[in-house]
């Protein structure tokens, strides 16, 4: 089949993502819920992956595993934040409180993943660290344990290839706050079995979710977006055109939080420079911004929050980021990365966006 029209494109890419049903509820299971999930990676959004499942799985054991003691007792005081503050805002009973904090093991120990029928890394976006995670880990689990890793740029061809059993592993690319935010993006790769593929669409449907598969290509689909929305943001900064809060404004009639606001939470500067210049390999023109190197916080406004801007800056801003926007959207769909209404989805559900980007093009008209 030819890949050169771009709507035999979309249809062949549509056959190789979603083989059977998009409809995991009327689905069969190739293999039950899991009973022990391990997390490779206590910092960063580790702890959050792990409370997702405790808070959906409320019975399912949970290792944390990570080589600093540090960065354990911290996941192990967000747990029981988390828990202590569902309490007291009635969302949790206090019999599943009681499960929700039990079962939870934080060690530095590798061995004690074992019998895990689920393992998520989420170390740091270094392809020989995570590498190197996985060899360890293959070594210890079983033939049928599921391998996950959570980065949000590194192909998941990239990351596996490493392994003797490279068909049951994939990418599960997570959203902040990964406890409560529906996004995840499913990697669809050469080497993975479609039964594991299948089986985490309908597993994190079931658990709350809102999946999305995905091409296994840099940063996938809605990490492009969102990067190269920051990115843009940070070259209007960069060349004067606007201040960080007079772009958050403007963003603000698409997106819920503008795109600094976003960076200041996530502490995602150094994930911009690292995603962007992986993704360079395909040009220049996804160079990072300068301004990221030098500045740590972004003087900025929150959701809702307001300043005033010209409409001369405003139509420049707006532009920019609309331009973004739509050109990564429509070279994700057009180069067979998802499809349509997938990317829509993911910008709304993962990214907060108010309306998916195919939505607002058919809006303008």
């Amino acid at each position: 089949m030819s890949a050169k029209c771009g709507r035999f494109e979309v249809n062949y890419v549509m056959v190789q993502l979603y083989v059977g049903y998009r409809n995991p509820l009327i689905t069969k299971p190739s293999r039950p819920l899991p009973r022990k999930v391990s997390v490779v990676g206590a910092g960063g959004i580790g702890p959050d992956i792990g409370y997702f499942f405790k808070n959906s799985l409320p019975e399912v054991e949970l290792v944390f595993v990570d080589i600093i003691e540090e960065a354990l007792k911290a996941a192990q005081n967000r747990i029981e934040a988390y828990v202590k503050k569902a309490l007291s805002l009635g969302k949790m009973s206090s019999e599943k409180a009681e499960k929700v904090s039990s079962n939870i093991t934080y060690t530095t120990d590798y061995s004690k993943i074992a019998g895990s029928d689920l393992v998520i890394e989420a170390v740091t976006e270094d392809l020989k660290i995570k590498q190197k995670v996985f060899e360890q880990v293959e070594a210890i689990v079983d033939e049928e344990t599921i391998l996950g890793s959570n980065t949000s740029a590194i192909p998941a061809a990239r990351i596996f290839q490493v392994l003797k059993k490279p068909e049951r592993a994939t990418n599960v690319h997570f959203f902040a706050p990964a406890w409560r935010n529906p996004g995840l993006e499913i990697t669809v790769w050469d080497k993975v079995e479609r039964e594991i593929v299948d089986y985490l669409y309908w597993l994190f449907c079931q658990l709350g979710k809102a999946p999305i598969l995905v091409d296994d290509v840099i940063g996938y689909v809605l990490s492009r977006v969102f990067d190269n929305w920051c990115n843009d943001a940070a070259l209007l900064l960069e060349e004067g055109v606007a201040t960080a809060s007079e772009i958050d404004t403007v963003a603000q009639e698409f997106v819920v939080a503008g795109p600094f606001y976003v960076l200041n939470i996530a502490k995602g500067n150094p994930i911009i420079v690292k995603a962007n210049s992986l993704q360079m390999e395909e040009g220049e023109h996804y160079r990072p911004a300068k301004i990221f190197q030098s500045v740590e916080t972004w003087k900025t406004v929150g959701p809702g929050g307001k300043v005033e801007v010209s409409p001369e800056v405003a139509s420049k801003v707006r532009d920019r980021l609309l331009g973004v926007l739509f050109s990564q959207s429509c070279e994700a769909v057009d180069k067979g990365m998802a499809l349509i209404d997938d990317v829509n989805l993911g910008c709304v559900v993962a990214l907060a966006f108010k309306k998916g980007p195919f939505d607002i093009m058919r809006d303008i008209g």
